[in-house]
């Protein structure tokens, strides 16, 4: 008992204090200060806790009036509409949770954005901008433009060598800038949301004298149509032509190396790797309007069998049943028994696929001539192919 004793006597009592439980009092305190509003002949009653999250009515109260009455009620003021203010003072009272509370209806929208920009209620503001945003916008929108990465020109006394190691390290980090955008689109992160709204579209008194806003909180904007071509008319060939193409870099059009000249065109057209014959020339017409001039080319037998061998597969071969799920090459074509293509869609179905994509040459490497003459100039090839003799030598072959 007197060793219990002498540790009661001898003790120090430490009381710890949790931070959750002094922010709870701090809470329930503010929680407990009235505040009546007057809002243009209508009063209302809210807390303190309530109209700290409004930058505009935290600095109409003394918070330290409580501290000598802990019965004091503010009162406060304010010549605005009190329908409009009711609805805000909803949402303030339901923090901190927005989504699903926003009324729909676009000119009681408008109205709401309005008091809450007066307000400065940010958590409305936020929610509402993001939204916007991201229903307005496209991620490739937010892409900064490759000059910012790298320039793909040489710059003074730098080698070969090194333009590949800087052109490569730009491109790296062009691919990670546009993967981080495409995953807060993805994601709809909110702060990177809002941020952009004031950057693309300014204030929200802006946005709502635009009509940006209500409008994109509401409903997305259209997606971008995809590009079309569509053939206006087809003009006749008055002589035979030809459609040439090269990869200037191959070495018979010069050695590549620093700073050393390649071949004059009119000496590189006289060796393209492909040629096809000019069927006739199409005038072209783009979803925006934008029309221009180009050759519609006859398919060769070697395009043809091209498109069968790359249908999905194992790489064994066509396979019935299996393999060859197009056989009359409609996706290709567009029909059944077309056998002409614009040479850009010849470029993009036929070429890239093949020369860059499988065989490693540059598409900015590649050149296109128009040829008038009675007859073809021969055939090259690419020597740029993963193995010389198969994908890139045989589309050398007419």
């Amino acid at each position: 008992a007197g060793r219990g004793g002498a540790r009661a006597r001898g003790a120090v009592r430490c009381e710890c204090v949790c931070p959750t439980r002094a922010m709870k009092r701090a809470r329930d305190a503010s929680d407990a200060q009235r505040v009546t509003i007057d809002v243009g002949g209508t009063k209302v009653s809210t807390t303190v806790s309530t109209i700290l999250r409004s930058s505009y009515l935290a600095g109409m109260v003394d918070l330290s009036a409580w501290d000598s009455d802990a019965e004091h009620s503010a009162q406060i003021f304010l010549d605005r509409d009190p329908e409009t203010f009711a609805l805000l003072l909803r949402l303030m009272r339901q923090y901190p949770h927005v989504a699903g509370l926003v009324p729909h209806e676009p000119g009681l929208l408008a109205s709401l954005l309005a008091e809450a920009d007066f307000f400065g209620y940010e958590p409305l503001l936020s929610h509402v901008k993001a939204r916007a945003y991201f229903n307005a916008r496209e991620a490739r929108q937010d892409y900064k433009a490759r000059s910012e990465f790298t320039t793909v020109g040489r710059l003074d006394g730098e080698s070969f060598a090194d333009r590949s190691v800087r052109v490569s390290a730009g491109e790296q980090r062009l691919k990670e800038h546009i993967a981080e955008i495409d995953a807060k689109f993805n994601s709809k992160d909110e702060s990177y949301g809002s941020d952009r709204f004031d950057a693309v579209y300014g204030t929200v008194g802006d946005a709502l004298a635009s009509g940006v806003l209500p409008k994109y909180y509401l409903e997305p904007k259209p997606p971008v149509p995809p590009p079309t071509k569509k053939i206006v008319q087809l003009m006749p060939v008055d002589t035979p032509c030809w459609y040439l193409v090269g990869d200037a870099y191959e070495p018979r059009f010069g050695e590549c190396g620093d700073f050393v000249p390649m071949h004059p065109m009119s000496q590189c057209i006289t060796q393209p790797g492909l040629v096809r014959r000019v069927a006739c020339h199409a005038l072209v017409e783009d979803q925006h309007g934008t029309r221009w001039m180009e050759p519609m080319l006859h398919l060769t037998t070697k395009d043809l069998e091209e498109w069968m061998g790359t249908q999905p597969g194992d790489g064994q071969g066509l396979i019935f049943g299996a393999t060859l799920d197009d056989c009359s090459l409609k996706k290709h074509t567009g029909g059944v028994a077309r056998r002409t293509l614009l040479a850009s869609d010849w470029f993009e179905k036929m070429l890239v696929p093949v020369l860059c994509e499988e065989c490693g040459i540059m598409e900015t490497n590649l050149w296109a001539h128009v040829l008038v003459a009675a007859e073809p100039p021969a055939e090259y090839g690419f020597s740029g192919g993963r193995e010389l003799g198969q994908e890139a030598a045989l589309l050398g072959e007419s």
